[in-house]
Parts: structure tokens; sequence; C-alpha cells
């Protein structure tokens, strides 16, 4: 299951979220940080409600069970919140609530970090206080589901991590360095000492801040966990199911968003852009054609999975990229 979430990752062009982390998730497991196939225990819940605890198995493993979960209390009661408990890295987060669209229904979900992870400076603030914190939404149509995945910061901290590997800058006005300067070198903001991701917005990053607060509030502190202390496990996840049959009725709603989708992908491009596409629609192309044309990997990435490889007494070759 992880394998095959860190490959659609790349697939849709997520790559900070692909096989880039192979290394780390051997680590994990070889260290004992990941305890891989405990399993997922409900500790509380309703009809409606969910407080699990993944017992640090993969994150992907835990997230997919929440999935269904969701769905099945959205199926019988309309809707679903549930929450986890010593959750690890659930990868990317769009895989989750696509799975929900897949479904029939709308999917919202939301990921913290712990203390450790706190990368992100609040609006005013040049010290880390808060995770990358992304949200994802997604909703049904006839054909591919609008997916939102989108972090609460100017850019991911993998994709920062990254441009580290390949060598390349990050793009400006995303990061600062451990002094608080504005930087696009990714080594500048790793330090030490480590520098900061800014809230998404730039000049208006207020915004972000306070979204970034809203997953805070949803992922972590809903399931009783203090944000501001660290704690077992690596995400705070929240993952919401609704069943539009309990609203408008399954049909009419997904025609609704298909002539949403059509409403906005009907206006005339304004200069600099040849088209205008709902959310997903880029993801899902970049999946078609990396399936057709292959999946590009970074040769300091390849280097780390072949080094991965090689902890748990596997040897790759060159030619089996």
């Amino acid at each position: 299951m992880v394998a095959d979430d860190l490959v659609e990752a790349n697939l849709m062009g997520y790559d900070s979220h692909g096989v880039m982390r192979l290394e780390t998730y051997v680590d994990f497991a070889l260290t004992g940080r990941v305890k891989s196939g405990s399993p997922l225990r409900i500790v509380k819940e309703t009809p409606v409600t969910a407080i699990v605890d993944c017992g640090l198995n993969f994150g992907q493993v835990s997230a997919a069970q929440m999935v269904n979960i969701a769905c099945a209390k959205a199926k019988q009661a309309g809707m679903a919140y549930i929450v986890a408990k010593n959750c690890c890295h659930v990868g990317r987060l769009g895989s989750y609530v696509q799975k929900v669209a897949e479904l029939g229904m709308l999917g919202i979900s939301t990921c913290n970090n712990r203390k450790i992870g706190h990368v992100v400076a609040p609006w005013g603030g040049r010290e880390g206080r808060l995770g990358t914190n992304p949200l994802a939404f997604a909703a049904p149509t006839k054909g591919w589901p609008v997916v939102l995945d989108m972090s609460t910061s100017m850019i991911p901290e993998g994709k920062v991590n990254l441009a580290r590997e390949e060598r390349k800058s990050v793009p400006s006005g995303c990061i600062r360095d451990g002094v608080g300067n504005p930087t696009t070198d990714p080594n500048a903001f790793y330090g030490p000492p480590r520098g900061t991701i800014l809230p998404f917005g730039s000049e208006y990053g207020y915004k972000g801040y306070g979204l970034s607060m809203l997953v805070e509030i949803m992922g972590g502190i809903m399931a009783g966990e203090d944000a501001t202390v660290d704690q077992p496990g690596f995400n705070g996840f929240s993952l919401i199911a609704i069943d539009p049959e309990a609203f408008c009725g399954a049909t009419l709603f997904t025609d609704l968003v298909d002539r949403l989708c059509a409403y906005q992908m009907s206006a005339a491009p304004a200069p600099g852009f040849n088209e205008v596409v709902v959310p997903g629609v880029y993801d899902f192309r970049m999946r078609e054609k990396r399936l057709a044309e292959g999946i590009p990997v970074d040769d300091n990435v390849w280097n780390a999975v072949v080094g991965a490889a090689r902890l748990v007494g596997i040897t790759l070759q060159p030619d089996q990229l």
C-alpha cells in the first residue's frame, strides 16, 4: 500500500511525496519509529464521528482504513468526521479525499505536524510554530473528480527538500534563512540554524496562517492532541466524508458539480494562459503523461532509493531505473 501510494504521488506530479520518501520510510521502519502491521483501533465514536488510534503504523495504511470508516458512517448517517492519534506520515493528502470522491461523496481532509516539524512561521513571526499543514477536498464528477491538495504554507517542506536534492533554487518569497532573511537557497533553509517557510499568501500571508490554524484545530486538537509539545506520531490527520444523497441527491449533486466545472472552464483565458481548468485536471493529465512516458527521477533521489534498498539487503542495478 505504501509503495503504491508513493508511485501514485509521482504519477500525479507530487514528486515531493513520491519515491524520494523511501529512504526516510525505510529508516523509520528499521528504527521502530513506524510499527508496521500495528492495528488501527477506534477509541471513541458516535454514529457520525470517531477518534482512531493508528498505532504508529504506516500513515498510508491507517489513512486508507479511515477512508473506509468515514464512508461507511456517511452512508448511514449522511456525513462523518474522523480524527487520528498516533498517525505517521500519510503522504499525499489528496489521495484520501480522491478515494472518497470516487465513492460518490464529498471529501475534506486536513493534516498537521508535531512540534519537531514546525517549520512555518506564524504571520509576523520568524520562528517556526506550525507545520506546512495541508488541506484537501475532492468532489465527484462524471469524469475526473475535482481535487484540491494544497499546503497552507507558501511551499511544502518536501518541495524544499526536493529542490535541495536536485540542486535547484526555491521560488522567491517562500522561505527564510535561520536569522529571518529572505532566501531562495534550500541549504540556507536547512541551516543550521534552520530557517522558516512563510504562510501562504505572500503579503497577505495572514490568510494562509489562519487556514493553518484551522488545520491544527481540526486535525490535532479535536483528537485531544496538544500542538505545543512533541508527542508520538508524525501527523494529526482528519477526514470528513459527506454523502450528497443526504442533501440534494447524489445524481443532482454530480450534475451540478459538472455544470460548475464546465462554467469555470468556459472562461476566456487571461494573457499568459492557454486555458482555464478546475483543480485536479493538471494532476490527472500528468498521471496520463507519466503512465505513457515514465516517471522522471533525479539522480540524487535514485541514489537514495538504491541506498534504502541496500539497507534491507536488496541490490538495485542502474538499468533497473
